[in-house]
């Protein structure tokens, strides 16, 4: 095996599919579900959707300037550990890749089994799961042409049945969207929660960073995929929400328990789809939410792969996860996260427990991307002459945007919640504490070449 560095392969095409495939995954199909009728406006549900957008889309520009300066593998990763330091640089790499990564393809290959059972009634949704996981791995270790032809076509397929699905929807029979501003809940606690919500389904705007040493001219092309690729899931978000808020008043997206409290209706996808185009349609909704979680579980396997690829070079892992197969792609750390996901996968063995990890770390995670943020300032102060093929527009309002956003969500998340905030912190100490154990064997490279990746 080699560890020299990667072919630079990635033009700009392939870097948007990347970004669209990773944001488009399970959570459009049913987060709106879960806090609509909190809200009980179509205004602010939308806005929702649009806030969530912007915050992605102010981070995509700021990290699009990082990521020109740093065209290396590892995103926030190699982001963090050079602004804050490698105690910094390790805990973000291993919150985003073992926890993150992994939490994240676990739920959505156990998703994906789930729907898969909805033709084939006797696949357990587990063992659909760990295939899905298994094969996208072997995949990807084939090398990084196939992988990305295979990423280009599901995501082109998967655009593509999207717009069917807005197009058909808003054609049919529905109520009319109302947009009455003076009534919506907005800058409330419930707005926050729900941002916190909806922000999940926009994880993955940063997707081309942590692929920066395989990406051709990434001082262009990098930061432009985040922008393109962010942009487009932005109008295709707030289309699809339009769609749900044709077929069904927001006020009236809950169900009742046995206990009769209201619970928001998590599967509005289906619902919708049977609501506006009948009970036959559902199994074509289904079909549609299977393309899309199939690209959605082979863009997250190759990206997440290159973290832990970018934490051995630095020393933060055992060096042979830094190792290159012949066909130059780090084999051995897509191989680790596969085998930890069917890890996750089985070990949970349910879509809840999944879920549960996700809402634990979402709240560290929005810090790190905060902070993430915070180092085009620092960097800007630090290396003022440092090139910049690509320089934030309007600075610096986008990276103040995200960064008060970001701050004003994680607040009021932990005031609402603090069991989630206790449990983040501790899962942080505990990371944390297993540094040593983790980096053992670990040799940091100082080469030119690993500043290259």
């Amino acid at each position: 095996m080699s560890d020299a560095p990667q072919n630079r392969k990635l033009g700009l095409f392939s870097a948007t599919a990347a970004v669209i495939a990773a944001m488009i995954g399970a959570g459009i199909w049913g987060t709106t579900g879960g806090f609509a009728y909190k809200l009980g406006s179509d205004f602010a549900v939308l806005l929702v959707w649009l806030f969530c957008g912007l915050l992605a889309l102010t981070g995509a520009l700021s990290l699009g300037e990082l990521g020109g300066m740093m065209p290396r593998a590892g995103g926030c990763y190699t982001f963090i550990r050079k602004i804050y330091g490698p105690t910094a640089g390790y805990l973000t790499g291993v919150l985003s890749s073992l926890l993150a990564f992994v939490g994240a393809m676990a739920f959505i290959a156990m998703l994906l089994g789930i729907y898969v059972q909805t033709f084939v009634p006797s696949a357990p949704p587990p063992l659909v799961a760990c295939i899905a996981v298994m094969v996208f791995s072997a995949i990807h270790c084939a090398g990084l042409r196939e992988g990305t032809w295979v990423n280009n076509a599901f995501t082109v397929f998967k655009v593509l049945v999207i717009i069917a699905f807005i197009v058909a929807g808003l054609s049919a029979d529905g109520r009319p969207v109302q947009i009455q501003i003076n009534e919506a809940p907005v800058f409330t606690t419930v707005f926050a929660g729900a941002m916190v919500s909806a922000s999940f389904a926009y994880l993955g705007w940063e997707t081309t960073t942590f692929i920066g040493g395989e990406v051709k001219n990434p001082g262009r092309v990098l930061p432009w995929s985040l922008v393109i690729g962010t942009a487009i899931v932005i109008i295709l978000y707030l289309l699809i929400n339009l769609v749900y808020l044709h077929a069904q008043a927001p006020s009236d997206m809950f169900v009742l328990g046995e206990d009769g409290q209201k619970t928001g209706i998590r599967v509005i996808g289906p619902y919708v789809s049977e609501k506006l185009f009948g009970e036959n349609m559902v199994r074509w909704f289904n079909s549609m939410v299977i393309v899309v979680l199939l690209s959605t579980v082979s863009t997250i396997t190759m990206v997440g792969g290159r973290v832990l690829y970018a934490m051995a070079k630095a020393g933060q892992l055992p060096s042979t996860v830094a190792n290159l197969n012949k066909n130059e792609v780090p084999a051995n750390a897509l191989l680790i996260q596969g085998t930890i996901t069917v890890i996750f996968i089985l070990a949970a063995n349910n879509l809840g427990t999944l879920g549960d990890v996700l809402d634990y770390i979402g709240l560290p995670l929005t810090i790190i991307m905060g902070a993430t943020v915070a180092g085009v300032f620092i960097l800007r102060h630090r290396e003022p002459s440092t090139n910049r093929p690509f320089r934030v527009p309007l600075y610096p309002l986008p990276p103040i945007l995200f960064i008060a956003l970001a701050l004003w969500m994680t607040i009021s998340v932990a005031m609402e919640n603090w069991k989630v905030a206790i449990a983040s912190t501790l899962t942080v100490l505990v990371i944390w504490v297993l540094k040593p154990l983790l980096a053992k064997g670990g040799t940091s490279s100082t080469s030119s070449e690993s500043e290259n990746q």
